[in-house]
């Protein structure tokens, strides 16, 4: 029977669809590590296994922070849309000591009336007014309760309500900051959460491109995270075409030709790039030979020095794929 190798599941550890390279391995002694069945090369930093994550401000300074921002924009909210006493005090309390006690989240819990109240200010607040809501759902999707399969509908709903804010604030900060780290955090945080984003991986993406250019940094590395974890899910769940995938390479393009990115950014968004070219079957291949049409390889060469080791690094196992046939 196959066995999974130590890629944990994320893809196959780097199967690009190419065919036709050796391994001479096949002999390991019986007392080793079964030896996945491999024939094609493979890569030190591709494809990305796993999720870089946002979980700054979980404990209780920061969440107090983001509490009290979202009871004095409460004040402000008109009636019908302003939250009850009860919300905005009994529950965003029981929320926060919840969310505060990262070490018995195996265990703890997240009530409907928990999520109903962030949803609440997320799809019915102006949009400048919800940065503090979108702050606490980057924080609350990463409790695995509150992230599980049933879930789903619910992150459906918080990701098209920051969406939609995001695309009108482009140019803004806050607001596409966190909703890219909410998408970020959403693959990492449970079936649930990572099940909504991938219903929504192509609005996701268009979102993506167009806060890409920003001029804020903050924006500029919660963009390329977000991607970098789009493509990571895709690998371990390939889509059922490459259209989506085929998106990745929108992004990336806008990012490495806006000229603004600093080095980690630049780094995770070829690492996204890499993982797209590298998805099973069909998939990768169209990737690969859309990238080729579109001479991807010249902008990674473009940015490949100056950006440090890893960015440097990453390009040249994108410009081996590329050459690869």
């Amino acid at each position: 029977a196959p066995t999974l190798g130590m890629g944990g599941g994320a893809g196959g550890g780097g199967t690009g669809g190419g065919g036709g390279g050796t391994s001479s391995s096949y002999s390991a002694p019986p007392s080793s590590a079964p030896t996945p069945m491999e024939v094609t090369p493979t890569y030190d930093h591709l494809p990305m296994k796993g999720y870089k994550v946002f979980d700054g401000g979980i404990d209780k300074k920061g969440l107090t922070k983001v509490i009290s921002k979202i009871r004095e924009f409460n004040d402000a909210v008109t009636s019908n849309n302003k939250l009850s006493p009860n919300e905005a005090n009994d529950v965003l309390d029981s929320l926060c000591t919840t969310l505060s006690v990262t070490n018995r989240y195996h265990s703890s819990t997240i009530s409907d009336i928990e999520l109903a109240t962030i949803q609440k200010m997320i799809t019915s607040w102006d949009a400048k007014q919800s940065f503090p809501a979108l702050d606490l759902a980057r924080m609350v999707v990463l409790h695995p309760d509150a992230a599980s399969p049933k879930r789903k509908g619910y992150w459906e709903e918080i990701l098209i309500g920051a969406m939609d804010a995001c695309l009108g604030l482009e140019a803004e900060v806050a607001v596409p900051m966190l909703t890219m780290r909410l998408i970020a955090n959403s693959y990492k945080g449970g079936s649930g959460a990572a099940g909504a984003a991938a219903s929504l991986v192509d609005r996701i993406l268009d979102c993506a491109n167009a806060c890409a250019p920003s001029d804020n940094k903050n924006v500029r590395l919660s963009v390329a995270t977000a991607i970098l974890n789009t493509s990571s899910y895709m690998s371990s769940s390939p889509p059922s075409s490459a259209a989506s995938a085929i998106r990745i390479l929108d992004v990336v393009g806008t990012i490495l030709e806006c000229g603004k990115y600093e080095s980690e950014p630049i780094a995770r968004s070829l690492v996204a790039l890499g993982t797209a070219l590298l998805l099973p079957g069909e998939c990768g291949t169209e990737v690969q030979r859309v990238a080729k049409e579109r001479s991807v390889n010249a902008m990674v060469e473009g940015v490949s020095s100056g950006h440090g080791d890893t960015a440097k690094a990453v390009a040249k196992e994108i410009l081996s794929i590329l050459s690869y046939d």
